[in-house]
This record gives structure tokens, sequence and C-alpha cells, in this order.
């Protein structure tokens, strides 16, 4: 009777009932029996199976477990809780699939209970079924709408799907729901930035950083995006916070040292660049350090980044471009055409690799290799604005005007902004060297408005307006003053000198800084060379900066002459000022003004005590920091002091002395006109300087003279666009062509003046080298003073040689000079008869009277300075 009692059903839930407390008080030794009694009993009895099921699971038999629970629930498969527990352990031994199945049919059983929807929503997750577990966390949320955890893995679910906008929204509502949870703060950043919206990312970011100040991960991302903003200030006190934390972390420093380079403090950002480079040897950090190197001027550094680069990437186009130009700039230019050869072939279908190789061929001389390169970039990448802007920059060094104009208009509507001021700016001097001076200012200045502190398209501007004529010269002189204030703001330190050198009369150490020592293309032979060469050695030691690359034999005859040779054009300003300091240098001379590839803003820096302007320039440099502009009593006009910042020296003979360039030609025994039988007129001067005026002046010479003729030489004058625009030009001023004979450059630029019968000055924008190389030939010149400072050098070198009576400041004078140098024989042989002896002996060609003139200037200059007097105007024209 008791078996049958213990056997009752009543009597199989009281021990299924026991069973469960036991169970549920953690005594599953005891519980077990009781459940297999009761399945003893009634096998299929779906409770005791499912719970003896979970507790042999729990036991270390989650196999067995599992074939329990799934009886219990082939029995009942309407309870819940059984595909719950049976989704538990099949869960606990990693079979995922199944266990989201099992939580799947929990939570269709009971759809209420939030639970069941995050266990299938979780073994999704594991799954990596993102868009099942979407639904199942949206199913919870319905359910649990203040539940911050199932928010944020919604969204770690809907990021995982690539919706980082809708993801974004639910990290917010996690971080609403859980103020101080730091990482849906942090994810809902990554989100915003991944969805296009940087600024709401950088926000969220920034909350990031302030919640965990140690998070090292936000300071990295709120550097990152305030660099991709263009806040580098912000970029920049981000990355030191970054740093801060995590010294060692490579990528943070190259972070902070892109935006430090582009933020302003480019030195300090090289400093990090370079310690990412150590701690984290990367391609990318060594590129973008050679990169910064280079455009900053610093083509010495720049070279070894590359290197290194090279060392990691044997192959990298990248590195191998920026090597090509880096040491192309240092004047190794076979070493640099092999680098940039090899960017191409490593990467053939990048523009900027041909345009690279291009530019280096351009520095290398070699024009048509360089035009191939340029054009082949342009057949990669037809709208690239920098292949239009090279390839005119060449045309316009080749002489090729019309070519260039066009071309750089091309560049320009591609409106490619980091290569608008540049193309703009050339434009400029393209126009310019057409005498087209009005559309010449107008280009320049849309330059300037694109890049404002750019010294060189502001020196291009100076130059310009020093031959527009119809350019007022007081408003010329305040657009020179304003150079300085435009291309450094912020004026340099007042720089200390040694007072130990104050030594009044001791060996001066004079620096001549000119990116002429060559043959051609500048002025700088014939005017410089009879100073180095000159110099009393006992008096001043010289030392030579060359800022260029080009050499020929006139640079090295330069660098024999010197006491010190530098070559200095790969050198940034600051590396250059530090080397005339080292120098010692007592006066600096600048020889270029703003000419092409001048160093005026060195010279703002003032490296040496006294600074000196040699007049190669026609103008004022506009400089505060330069001293002194040599001059004589015929080039200085009375309103010349006025229109200087520097102070005058007014030497005693001439500004310059002329040294001819070798040559085998002589001047002719009889004039010119007696053998070719009509009277010839000439002018081998630029272009530039063909004005409005000018050729109005020399229409009314030629319909005076109606049997002379006119020979113009300049680059561009034998043949094309060129040539017909000056034929029409004097074809408006009635000139038939038959009277003009154009022609380009030849080898030797004397040949050719021997074929004239006097050379006829420009109005306003006088000749200078071209003055004197006519006299040398015996060639009279014909030349109309001004007063601006390019419009006497006729009036001085003429003055000089004795010829001043050739010199008129009325064109109805000049008309009448000209008439009767034409047709009286006897007059024109008074000026051409024993010019060359002439010439020779007069103050132009003096050289040591000259030298020691200049040196009495200099002398004078430092005596003033060791005394503590400011610089004043010394007159030694009535010594």
């Amino acid at each position: 009777m008791s078996a049958s009692r213990n056997s009752s059903p009543a009597t199989l839930q009281e021990t299924l009932a026991q069973a469960v407390v036991h169970h549920q008080n953690g005594r599953l030794t005891e519980a077990r029996p009781l459940y297999e009694r009761v399945l003893r009993h009634m096998p299929e009895q779906s409770d005791a199976l499912h719970l003896l099921g979970l507790l042999t699971a729990q036991t270390g038999d989650p196999e067995a477990g599992i074939t329990l629970i799934r009886k219990a629930v082939a029995k009942d498969g309407g309870q819940p809780i059984f595909r719950l527990n049976l989704g538990r352990v099949l869960e606990s031994v990693g079979r995922w699939a199944e266990a989201a199945d099992a939580y799947s049919h929990a939570a269709r059983l009971a759809p209420l209970v939030p639970d069941h929807h995050r266990l299938e929503a979780a073994a999704q997750t594991k799954l990596g079924q993102a868009e099942a577990a979407a639904r199942a966390f949206r199913r919870l949320l319905a359910l649990a709408p203040e539940d911050g955890e199932a928010a944020n893995a919604l969204a770690d679910a809907l990021y995982d799907l690539g919706r980082p906008g809708p993801a974004a929204d639910w990290y917010g509502r996690a971080s609403a729901l859980a103020p101080g949870e730091v990482l849906a703060v942090y994810n809902q950043g990554a989100a915003l930035r991944d969805a296009g919206r940087p600024r709401d990312a950088l926000a969220a970011f920034r909350r990031a950083a302030a919640l965990a100040p140690l998070l090292v991960q936000a300071r990295e991302q709120v550097t990152g995006l305030c660099h991709a903003l263009g806040d580098m200030a912000g970029a920049a006190d981000a990355g030191r916070r970054l740093m801060a934390l995590e010294p060692g972390y490579g990528e943070g420093a190259k972070i902070l040292g892109a935006a430090l380079a582009a933020a302003g403090p480019w030195r300090e950002g090289a400093a990090w660049l370079g310690r990412s480079a150590v701690l984290a040897p990367a391609l990318d950090s060594l590129l973008v350090l050679g990169n910064l190197w280079q455009e900053r001027g610093h083509p010495v550094a720049a070279p070894r980044c590359y290197r290194r680069a090279l060392a990691l990437a044997p192959e990298s186009a990248s590195a191998l471009t920026g090597l090509g130009m880096a040491l192309s700039a240092l004047g190794a230019m076979e070493e640099a055409a092999t680098a940039a050869r090899r960017a191409v072939r490593a990467d053939p279908e990048e523009a900027g690799h041909a345009l690279n190789t291009g530019a280096v061929q351009h520095r290398a001389k070699r024009p048509g290799e360089a035009r191939a390169w340029f054009r082949r970039a342009l057949a990669l990448q037809p709208d690239g604005a920098a292949g239009w802007t090279n390839l005119g920059t060449h045309a316009i060094d080749a002489g090729a005007f019309d070519e260039a104009l066009t071309l750089l208009r091309r560049a320009l509507v591609l409106r490619a902004a980091e290569r608008e001021a540049l193309a703009s700016s050339n434009l400029g001097v393209a126009l310019m060297a057409l005498g087209r001076h009005g559309e010449a200012v107008a280009a320049l200045r849309a330059a300037l408005d694109r890049a404002p502190q750019d010294a060189e398209v502001r020196s291009n501007l100076l130059f310009c307006l020093c031959f527009a004529e119809e350019a007022d010269l007081g408003a010329v002189f305040e657009e020179h003053r304003r150079f300085e204030r435009a291309v450094m703001p912020v004026p340099p330190a007042v720089p200390r000198f040694d007072a130990a050198d104050r030594d009044p009369e001791r060996r001066l150490r004079v620096g001549y800084l000119s990116p002429d020592f060559q043959r051609y293309p500048g002025p700088g032979y014939h005017f410089l060379l009879p100073l180095v060469e000159g110099h009393d050695r006992a008096a001043v030691e010289v030392t030579c900066y060359y800022a260029d690359l080009p050499k020929d034999a006139a640079t090295d005859r330069f660098a024999a002459l010197a006491d010190r040779w530098r070559a200095v054009a790969a050198l940034p300003d600051d590396e250059l000022e530090r080397l005339i300091r080292a120098d010692g240098i007592d006066l600096l001379v600048d020889c270029g003004g703003h000419m092409s590839r001048n160093r005026m803003p060195l010279f703002i820096r003032r490296p040496a005590p006294v600074q000196v302007s040699l007049p190669l320039y026609p103008n004022t440099t506009g400089l505060t920091a330069m001293d002194y502009q040599f001059s004589d009593h015929r080039f200085a006009a009375a309103s010349a002091d006025a229109l200087h910042t520097e102070k005058l020296i007014r030497l005693p003979g001439s500004v310059l002395c002329y040294r001819p360039a070798e040559s085998t030609a002589v001047p002719p025994d009889r004039p010119p006109v007696e053998t070719a039988g009509v009277f010839t007129f000439g002018s081998f001067n630029n272009l530039t300087k063909l004005n409005a005026s000018t050729l109005a002046l020399w229409g009314r010479v030629l319909a005076a003279v109606p049997e002379a003729r006119l020979m113009l030489k300049w680059r561009g004058l034998s043949g094309g666009g060129v040539a017909r625009r000056v034929l029409d030009a004097f074809a408006a001023h009635g000139v038939a062509e038959s009277r003009l004979l154009l022609r380009g450059t030849a080898p030797d630029p004397y040949e050719d003046y021997r074929l004239l019968d006097c050379a006829l000055d420009p109005v306003f924008a006088n000749g200078g080298t071209t003055t004197c190389d006519a006299l040398w030939m015996g060639v009279p010149v014909l030349s109309i003073a001004g007063e601006a400072m390019i419009s006497r050098w006729g009036a001085t070198m003429l003055g000089s040689v004795g010829l001043g009576g050739l010199v008129v400041e009325r064109e109805d004078d000049y008309v009448a000079l000209a008439v009767r140098l034409a047709t009286d024989r006897a007059f024109l042989e008074a000026q051409r008869v024993g010019l060359r002896e002439r010439m020779a002996r007069s103050p132009l060609m003096d050289e040591a009277g000259y030298v020691r003139a200049v040196e009495a200037g200099y002398r004078m200059a430092w005596r003033r300075w060791c005394a503590g007097l400011p610089p004043t105007r010394i007159d030694m024209s009535a010594a």
C-alpha cells in the first residue's frame, strides 16, 4: 500500500515540488533523485524532464541536459520556459545558432517578456547576425524603452550593418539613459563621423574626453577631426593632451605633428612627426615629414625622410617623387631625374608623378623633356590645373608668351584653389613680358587676393609696376612699402650684434647676395664681376651668397674670386640668416631687388648690421630694414630721396660699372648705313619696355626719317603671334612691315649691334645692359629721361661716357635728334668714332675708381653704425 501511495499523481507532484525546492536552494544532489523518481513513474512528465535536464547541465553534462530539455519541449512545446532554458544550455556549449532559435521560440510564445528578446538579440549578435539582432533589440526596447544597455546594443548592431546615422541616434539615446556611460558617447562620435557629420562627431568625442579624461582614443579622435575640419589650433591642443596621456603613441605624434605644421608652429610639428617616425616607423609619417620639410624650403632635410620611407617601401611612388623634387632643389639633377622616373614606373597612371618629373627636368634646363612630361601629365589628367600651370610656366621660360597665356588661362578656368595664385601670377608675368602692363597688374593683384602673403607674387607685382608708365610714382612707392608688412605681418625680433665688432676702421666683411652669379639671364656678370674681382682684400673680405642653382663658367669665376663662396639656393630664410650671422657679415648687399629669385624676406630679418641695395632692380626695395641704396647724381632725380625707404649713397661717377662679356664682335670700321644703304635704328630691349608711348614715339621717328628702318631683337620676335602683334602695333602708327627687322636672340649678344647706326632707348623704361652693350659696340644711343629710376638709366650711362647730349626730356626733342643722327653724317660720326675707347676710359668702365668709391661708401655707412647713428644720405658726387 505504501508503494501504491508513493506512485499516485498527488504524491508525484509533491515529489516534484520537493525537488524544485532543493534545486532552487542549490541542493542539486538532493534534487536529482527526486526528479528521477518522478520520471520513473511518469517518463514523459515535461516539467521533470525540463528541470532534470537543467540540473544535469548545471552539474557538468550539458549535452545530456540538452537531450532531456528537448524531450520536454517535444512533449510540451508551448512552454516558453523550456525554450528559454534550452537556449541557455545551448549557449553554454557554444551552440549559438540553436540557442538563438530557442530564444526566438520563447519570444514568440511570451512576447511580453523582455528577457526573451534580450537573449535572442545577444545570441544573434554573437552569431554576427546584426539584422536579426537589431530586430530583437527593437522588440525589447518597445517593451523596455528605458533600457540603456539595449539601446547601446541596438546601436552597435546598426553600426555593424553600415547604418551609422540611425546608430548615432540610438547611441545618443543610450548615453541619455546612462549619462555617465562614456562608451556610448564615444561610439556616438564614431557613428556621427562615419555618417558624414564631423562637427557633431567632434562634439561627441569632446564629451567622451570630458567624461573619461584618460581615454586616449577620444583625444585621438578630437585631434584628427579638428585637423580635418581645419581647426589646427584645436587639433594642436587636443594632440598635446593626447601625447601627455600616451607619450609613446606614434600615430598620435603623427596627427599632432601634422596639425602643428598646418597651424603655424611648423618646426614643432616637424619635431613631433620626427618622433612619430621613431616611435612607429611608417611610410605615411615619413612622407608627411618629408613633404613638410620640402614645402618649408628645407630640401636638405627632406631627402633623408624620403630615403627612410624608401627603406620601408622601395617602390613607393610618393617617396620617389618627393625625393626627386627635393634633390632637384639641391641641384642634384641626375639623381633627381632618376628618382622621378622611378616614381612614374612605380605608378604610371598617376599624373602627379609625370608632372613632378617634368618639374625636375625644367629645373635641370632640359626644356624638351620637361614639356613632354607636362604633356604626359595632362594626357593622364586633362582637367589638372597643375599640368596647365606648369606647362604655361615652361612656355614663359621658352619665350612662347602667346602659348603661355592660353595655357595659364586654361589653368585658371579649372579653378584649383591651390594653383590659382601661381597660375594668375605667372599669367601676369607673361602679360608683363608682352608689355601689356595693365592686364599684368590686374592678374597679379588677383593672385595676391588668393595669396596675400606670398612674397614671390608680391615681388612680381612690384616689378611689373616699375614698367607701368601710367602708374603714379608715389603710389608705386607705397606699394613697395606694403611688401614688408604683407609678407611678415609680425615684425621679427630686433637683432643684436656683437658690440665687440664695432671697430669703424677694421677690415669689412661684405656679403653679396645674388641669383645672378652667372652669364645669363640676369645682369650680374656685367655689373657684379668688377666689384667681386676689384675689392681691396686688405680692406674688404668678400663672401658671395649664390641664390640660384644653374652654373656656368662665370659662376666658377665668381666662386674662385670670392674669399668665401656659399651656394644658398636650397637654404630657407631662417637657415640662411643663421649662416650669414655665423659668417659675421658687416654689410650685406642685395643684388636682386624684387626681380626673379630674390630673397627680399631675408632682409626683413636683418641678418647683418648694415644692409645695402645695389640698384640692378630699378626702384626702392621698400624695406625699412634696407639701410642704403647706391645711386649717382644723374641716376637720382630730385624726388628720389622721398621715394626710397633707403638712404641714397650718391657715388662720384656712375652708379654701376660695366664689364663686357667675352666676344669676338668689334665695332665696324664704317657706319652700317654706308654698307647697307639704309639708316638702321634699333632696340634690343625686353618687350616689356615697349609700351604704347614708345611705339608711338618710334612711329614718329620713322615717319620723320622715311628712308630708315628699325631692327628689334628679343625672345619671341623670330616669328609667331608675338612678332605679328608687334608688326600690327607699328602698322597702327603708319609703319610698313618692310621697314621692320624682327629677330630672336642669338648666341653672341653683340654681333647684331654691328648692323645698327643708332640705338633707340624706350620711353619710361630705359635700357640698362642693352645700352651698355650698344655703346661697347660703338652704337650711339638716343635716350629720353624721366623722373622714375627706370627712366634714368640712359641719363647716367650716356652721361658717364660723355654722350649726355643724346639724352633729352621731351618727345619732340627725341624725334628731332633722331632725324639729325640719321641725316647729319658728321654729327653721327662725332658720336660713333672711338666710342668703345671713350667708353673704356669713362667712369662707366673705370673699375678701380668705381670699386674704391663703393668701398668708401661702405666705410661711411659702417662708421655711422659703429657710432650708433642711424643711416643718412651720403653724397660723394662732389668729391
